[in-house]
């Protein structure tokens, strides 16, 4: 059933992919809500037996991903956009959380690990900013996903390799899929961004989901 799941979750992103692609409205409203939780689905199969204060957690990132989704249908909406942007906001806290909690002891901070996060975080904002009224929550969004991102960077060695490269890659996916949205709605329009993002982004998760089950207490 697990790899069931996770199979229909590959095949429900690849046609939403495709929705954007078209583009089908229909396709993507359809397809688009699914995602999540599936994911959730998965990581409830996943977990069976040994549900913990991680996997709990890890379960409300993807349920606060899943409303920000639905939200951000609606974006052309002002409202509806910054609600969504609040609870991705939410649900990159928890994974900042989770992946803290995921790592043998306490990750010590090494500069020289996450300076290259500091620089895309910085000229990214230095590209988009200012942005009007959007301005400071561009800016606190991005440190949280930076800060999620930099997390997944320093639990190299405080977990499996496996766990360890799984999250890395998801959170990185992550911050490029969330720059690409910034960049479309914020300064310049990208041909296709729709695809861009939405690949990347189910791959993000994916990932993200995948490495952090990979922990082993």
């Amino acid at each position: 059933m697990t790899n069931l799941v996770f199979w229909i979750y590959i095949a429900v992103s690849a046609a939403n992919v495709i929705a954007k692609a078209i583009p089908s409205e229909e396709l993507d409203q359809f397809t688009k809500p699914l995602l999540m939780p599936l994911l959730m689905f998965y990581v409830y199969r996943s977990s069976i037996g040994k549900t913990t204060l991680r996997i709990l957690l890890l379960s409300g990132a993807l349920l606060f991903s899943w409303l920000g989704d639905v939200v951000l249908m609606y974006q052309a909406n002002e409202t509806y956009f910054m609600a969504g942007i609040g609870l991705f906001l939410i649900a990159q806290i928890i994974y900042v959380v989770v992946l803290r909690k995921s790592t043998y002891q306490k990750p010590p901070l090494n500069l020289y690990r996450v300076f290259p996060f500091i620089l895309y975080g910085l000229a990214l904002f230095y590209f988009l900013l200012p942005a009007g009224d959007f301005t400071i929550p561009i800016v606190v969004y991005g440190l949280v996903i930076m800060t999620m991102a930099i997390m997944a960077r320093l639990r190299e060695g405080n977990t499996s390799q496996e766990s360890y490269q799984l999250a890395l890659y998801g959170s990185i996916l992550f911050v490029l899929s969330d720059s690409i949205l910034a960049v479309n709605s914020f300064h310049t329009a990208i041909p296709y961004a729709g695809v861009f993002i939405m690949s990347t982004y189910c791959a993000a998760q994916l990932l993200l989901v995948k490495g952090l089950l990979g922990h082993v207490e």
